[in-house]
């Protein structure tokens, strides 16, 4: 970790940007709609199986969710909210293994009164064995 944090300093101190890889965004644009229909169909497992091990959650209660209560944190997820969409607005690669992305997600809320809502994000992707998972996820 202090490795990555050391080039992603000297990139930016020295105004450059980590090298762009063809491609990334639409992938990421593809693992956002993947965590979007999994939600819809309110698979806590699967939504989980997207974060990497050692992965953190910070969501807008402030608490920091990690392990197994990243499971329980979307387990009711698709009897509270429905339509979610989440569009990468910027998706920057850190280094060969990290990508960070910037975007909006937008869902109705379900109940008496539902609410169009529209927020927005910061997540970290994470390479694991060839796959990307999310690393760091933040939400308000």
């Amino acid at each position: 970790m202090h490795k990555l944090l050391c080039v992603a300093f000297a990139f930016a101190s020295l105004g450059l940007a980590a090298p762009a890889f063809a491609g990334d965004k639409a992938t990421i644009q593809s693992l956002d709609d993947r965590f979007s229909a999994l939600a819809a169909k309110g698979d806590a497992d699967a939504l989980a199986a997207m974060y990497a091990p050692g992965a953190t959650v910070l969501p807008p209660d402030n608490s920091v969710v990690t392990g197994a209560g990243i499971r329980t944190l979307f387990a009711g997820m698709s009897n509270v909210l429905t339509n979610l969409k989440l569009t990468a607005t910027d998706v920057r690669r850190i280094s060969p293994d990290y990508i960070r992305e910037v975007g909006v997600s937008t869902y109705t809320t379900k109940g008496d009164k539902p609410l169009n809502v529209s927020t927005s994000y910061v997540v970290v992707w994470r390479r694991v064995d060839g796959a990307w998972k999310l690393w760091t996820d933040i939400f308000h």
